[in-house]
């Protein structure tokens, strides 16, 4: 589910997936946002473009991983086997 669509300082264009128990996917620097705060959304649906707003570097793509809030290093969830 969407949890935040929108403007953020620093992230630029920004939307925040709630995966359940405590895990988010944050997606930053969007040039377009395709999806709304409070939309559900599935494995393949389309939430945004990549692009540069609130970067300093041109366009790219910011993600992060937060698990209870925290910071996590996405390597080994992103390794994981379904």
């Amino acid at each position: 589910r969407i949890v935040y669509s929108g403007w953020y300082k620093g992230y630029g264009n920004l939307v925040i997936v709630d995966h359940g128990g405590g895990h988010h996917t944050l997606y930053g620097h969007l040039l377009a946002i395709s999806r709304a705060q409070g939309e559900s959304v599935k494995q393949g649906h389309i939430i945004g473009e990549v692009g540069d707003t609130g970067s300093l570097r041109g366009p790219q793509l910011f993600f992060e991983l937060r698990i209870e809030r925290r910071p996590v290093d996405p390597g080994p969830w992103m390794r994981s086997k379904p």
